[in-house]
């Protein structure tokens, strides 16, 4: 090692590639190969950081955000980086070890290599299951008779369950998030919550449901959306999450899935609520958003509140928070996170763009729908 260290690291590196081969290999695996080899910590860390296998005490010192191999003086120690697609991976070289900091390099790009084909291959294998999902999801959503024996067997192929009674949910994700490689962080999180539901990926992000054998009652509906909502927070993805009522058979499936999407769709603009809505929650609100969604519902509210969009200020979200809030100026500052002589200059002016009196009942709904349909359809 001292005297020819190009002849330690060329043994370490001969020495990884007949161990791993040229197959892909779960990360499970390369990081049981590398601590063999190397007899020291070794992990696959995700993009946050968080080992996908193996464990590392001092995994926050990599720089994620800097996408190429890393060497970190720890300690006692040394700690190297090498990035594989999406993932890092890290072994930590402590007391006599770390002497081999300058051997160990070209062996972890070897095994990341391994890592790197079997993320692609995973990846395929992922999308290909999620069309087929999808697929599926998408003839239960049309039905309008009892399905056929073929779409019958497709459930069953996918441990689907069409009889009983279904609780919708549909959790709804920024365009950027990567929904494929997310389904089971999402899975993870339900069943962290005791919450066993089919997850698929749908529209903007997820839809789901729980299948009951049994009506379900009252408080088990309202104990599953606290669970729901408990596994929402986990989720950090910038989500928001619909949940519809019980329905029974396959009709009701696509029932409660639309409830679920409505929900999700006004959850996406209520923070006041998490981001989490159950449909019993909303009454009105429901019907008002089916009204919204008309051909010549939008253009009108859209000119209704043009004056307000060619200003800055967020002025169409203050007006939509400061109605929700019935007109309070200290609850529309918490929503917000202003100070709340900024929302009281905001209103003010609201009043002057548009030309209305905020205290009128009539023009207090017409501006509300009119602020909530364009928030809704707006990216």
């Amino acid at each position: 090692m001292l005297a020819a260290p190009e002849l330690a690291r060329a043994d370490l590196v001969l020495a990884t590639h007949r161990a791993l081969g040229d197959r892909p290999r779960a990360p499970e695996e390369v990081v049981a190969v590398l601590r063999r080899l190397l007899r020291s910590p070794v992990a696959v860390l995700d993009d946050r950081g968080v080992p996908l296998a193996g464990e590392l005490s001092e995994a926050g010192r990599v720089r994620l955000g800097e996408p190429v191999p890393q060497r970190i003086t720890l300690d006692d120690g040394v700690l190297l980086a090498h990035p594989a697609l999406a993932v890092w991976l890290a072994v930590e070289l402590r007391g006599t070890e770390a002497a081999r900091a300058d051997v160990v390099p070209p062996a972890l790009a070897v095994a990341a290599g391994a890592v790197q084909r079997w993320l692609l291959a995973n990846r395929l294998e992922l999308e290909r299951d999620a069309r087929s999902r999808t697929a599926l999801l998408g003839d239960l959503l049309r039905l309008d008779t009892e399905p056929g024996a073929d779409l019958r067997r497709r459930v069953a192929d996918a441990g689907w369950r069409l009889g009983g009674w279904h609780v919708g949910l549909h959790i709804g994700v920024p365009a950027a998030v990567d929904t494929v490689a997310r389904t089971q962080e999402v899975v993870r999180a339900l069943r962290a919550e005791d919450v066993e539901a089919v997850v698929v990926e749908h529209g903007d992000g997820w839809t789901g449901w729980v299948t009951f054998d049994q009506e379900p009652t009252a408080e088990r509906v309202r104990s599953l959306a606290s669970r729901l909502q408990a596994a929402h927070r986990t989720l950090r993805l910038g989500a928001h999450m619909g949940v519809g009522r019980p329905h029974p058979r396959p009709d009701g499936l696509a029932a409660t899935v639309a409830e679920a999407s409505d929900a999700a769709r006004l959850a996406a603009t209520r923070p006041e609520t998490g981001h989490f809505l159950h449909v019993d929650q909303l009454g009105m609100a429901q019907l008002l958003l089916e009204w919204t969604r008309t051909d010549t519902f939008e253009p009108a509210a859209r000119a209704l509140v043009a004056p307000l969009r060619e200003v800055p200020g967020d002025l169409v979200r203050t007006l939509a928070s400061y109605l929700d809030a019935e007109s309070s100026i200290a609850e529309t500052a918490t929503v917000l996170g202003v100070h709340r002589n900024t929302v009281a200059a905001r209103i003010a002016r609201i009043e002057q763009l548009l030309g209305v009196d905020l205290s009128r009942p009539d023009e207090r709904l017409a501006l509300h729908l009119a602020s909530r349909a364009v928030i809704l359809s707006d990216p």
